[in-house]
């Protein structure tokens, strides 16, 4: 026999809704990182430039160069050229990260993800959260890969100027290309683009070839190439230091947070059309 309920009472067993919801941006994070990791054929695309760049410089170009003078150092080549490796390995996870953004829209999970009383603001932080946290994973995997391949005699303080760059340039380039793909609605026409930019922009930059020696026109270019301020950071923490990294870090903590804004600002947009 049930109790009789006061006017505008419920029953003891039916939870009352929250004011404000809690532990909601954890649960966006593992729905983020769920997104991004078991697409397997993202993370086949994503590491395997890497891998194919690290075999190459492993076997053939790192004795074929032998070493290379830059700002007035005379350095070896994989000390050069490693920071390219690991601005390879960004550009590839951020693609992944851009890409699940457009299965998120054609999957209509996003449609699903606002049935639920989520916060804006969680979503937004959740996302830019995880992506830069796989694109970060991702370049320290590749760092890791080469120090198995290559001997750095680096000292403490250098190493911590790289890992300070690697996640500054994680930050940005994660941001960047986030925002590129808030920018399409077509998914051919995003894929096309950013199989054509990442090696563009790559190339474009004094990424595996000091400056000096780039044609003039991509020595021009490359001042417009948000890569050749990546792997300067990189570089310069892993030769010089912070003394000589800090300005192009601030660069690109600077990008990172222009592109996070925006972006943020354009999922809220899209939130509010669902």
């Amino acid at each position: 026999m049930t109790a009789d309920l006061a006017p505008g009472s419920a029953p003891a067993s039916a939870p009352a809704p929250p004011s404000r919801l809690h532990g909601d941006v954890a649960a966006t994070m593992y729905r983020e990182y769920l997104l991004l990791t078991r697409n397997r054929t993202n993370l086949l695309l994503a590491i395997t430039p890497s891998a194919v760049y690290l075999l190459l410089f492993a076997t053939s170009l790192s004795r074929l160069v032998g070493d290379v003078r830059y700002e007035g150092r005379l350095v070896s080549y994989p000390e050069f050229a490693v920071p390219a490796l690991l601005l390879s390995s960004m550009l590839a996870a951020a693609t992944t990260a851009g890409t699940s953004l457009f299965q998120e829209r054609m999957g209509r999970m996003d449609v699903e993800l606002w049935s639920y009383p989520l916060r804006r603001g969680s979503y937004v932080a959740g996302k830019l959260l995880v992506s830069t946290l796989l694109v970060l994973a991702q370049s320290l995997a590749a760092l890791g890969v080469s120090l198995l391949v290559f001997t750095f005699r680096w000292p403490p303080s250098h190493w911590a100027a790289i890992f300070c760059g690697i996640a500054a340039a994680s930050m940005a380039f994660n941001g960047l290309y986030l925002l590129l793909a808030t920018l399409f609605k077509d998914f051919q026409r995003f894929t096309v683009t950013i199989n054509v930019l990442a090696p563009t922009l790559l190339f474009a930059s004094p990424s595996f070839y000091p400056a000096q020696q780039m044609a003039p026109v991509l020595r021009w270019l490359s001042w417009a190439d948000p890569v050749t301020y990546g792997i300067r950071c990189i570089r310069d923490g892993a030769l010089f230091g912070f003394g000589a990294a800090w300005p192009w870090m601030l660069m690109l903590l600077a990008i990172a947070a222009v592109a996070c804004a925006l972006i943020g600002r354009s999922l809220m947009a899209r939130a509010r059309e669902i």
